[in-house]
């Protein structure tokens, strides 16, 4: 089996998780599980951008992917179903980067679900302007999401379609901010546009064109994407058009929906044992929302369940240990502490804290 950039995207993510995490573990963070273990994973090994990247991905691909590499050599087995790189598979890596580093702007944790949202409504737009404007009224939607749709069917009602200002102002916005990409990339991006000339393109069709990889052109494409919504929130002024077209999606929180829930009763001063009851949830489910909330919310500081003292023994033996599993921390440090309190401390080095106060 020849292997390709998805392979070199896992091998990556193993390389990070250290042997400490199991295939499932990437497989939630490149499908985009919003569970408070794979949003603190993502966290903790620096992988955050990968997330969500690959929506679609299914159990089948993943495992037959796990399985190439390992038949490969690129990988090793560990006990409890992990697994490590061999030596031949960091130099796989290595080498594999160094051709195609994996493209710098990528932001699945901020920027995935809000650019799927983006590229729907744009590319809509586009197919609509140019049919529109060559006077052809059939033809099949780029999307049959009706949200979309429905969206797009508004935003020009809101508009005068009877010129063409609308149409040389997406072009102008387009045009400006694809010149701060490389040709390269800005290419791959328009050719996946669809117009009442051409259909745009699939990632295989594109990949044929540039003599590349399919994913790695995949890869460049959501790049474009990421850093075009970067672009829009530092120029809002400069980009007004593309601006609107998110104006309903740019509140971004980095919470699954059950937490927020947590946080308000955390604000209104319960315990976890409280909340618990409340919401009809075990408390170790209370736990991880706390955990989550310590994670992203850089205003929370978790005294009531982890003091200066205790947080200073436990950040100590992770430093000394350098580990992420949790059983060797709590060993080390005797069962002094409980896996709440550790995950607590794993949380506040996540966010980048060396001091909890």
């Amino acid at each position: 089996m020849k292997l390709d950039y998805f392979h070199t995207v896992m091998l990556f993510c193993l390389k990070q998780f250290n042997g400490e995490r199991t295939v499932s573990a990437i497989y939630h963070l490149l499908n985009g599980k919003k569970s408070s273990q794979t949003i603190q994973d993502g966290k903790l090994f620096n992988v955050t951008f990968l997330f969500s990247l690959f929506p679609k991905l299914s159990r089948i691909q993943t495992d037959e992917t796990w399985n190439a590499l390992l038949k490969q050599g690129l990988i090793e087995q560990l006990p409890d179903n992990k697994s490590r790189l061999t030596n031949k598979g960091n130099e796989f890596l290595k080498e594999s980067l160094g051709n195609n580093p994996i493209p710098a702007q990528l932001n699945g944790w901020n920027y995935g679900d809000i650019g799927r949202v983006l590229w729907r409504r744009l590319s809509l737009l586009v197919q609509v302007l140019s049919n529109f404007a060559y006077e052809k009224k059939d033809y099949l939607p780029v999307t049959k999401n009706q949200e979309d749709l429905q969206w797009v069917k508004t935003f020009l009602k809101q508009r005068d379609r009877s010129n063409n200002e609308l149409t040389d102002r997406l072009y102008s916005e387009l045009k400006d901010i694809l010149n701060t990409q490389t040709s390269k990339d800005a290419t791959i991006f328009v050719q996946r546009l669809t117009s009442s000339q051409k259909i745009g393109l699939t990632f295989e069709q594109i990949a044929y064109k540039h003599e590349e990889d399919s994913t790695y052109m995949y890869l460049l494409f959501w790049n474009v994407v990421h850093s075009i919504i970067q672009s829009l929130q530092t120029n809002k002024n400069q980009y007004l058009l593309l601006n609107e077209m998110l104006e309903d999606k740019w509140h971004i929180e980095g919470f699954t929906s059950s937490t927020k829930i947590t946080r308000s009763y955390l604000l209104q001063g319960l315990d976890p044992a409280e909340i618990a009851t409340v919401r009809r949830l075990k408390q170790s489910t209370i736990e991880d929302h706390i955990v989550e909330i310590t994670l992203h919310d850089q205003q929370y500081i978790p005294t009531p369940f982890l003091n200066e003292e205790d947080y200073n023994k436990i950040m100590g033996a992770i430093t000394r240990l350098n580990t992420h599993q949790l059983k060797k921390v709590r060993e080390f440090l005797n069962n002094e502490y409980s896996y709440f309190q550790i995950r607590l401390t794993y949380a506040l080095i996540g966010r980048g804290e060396t001091s909890k106060s």
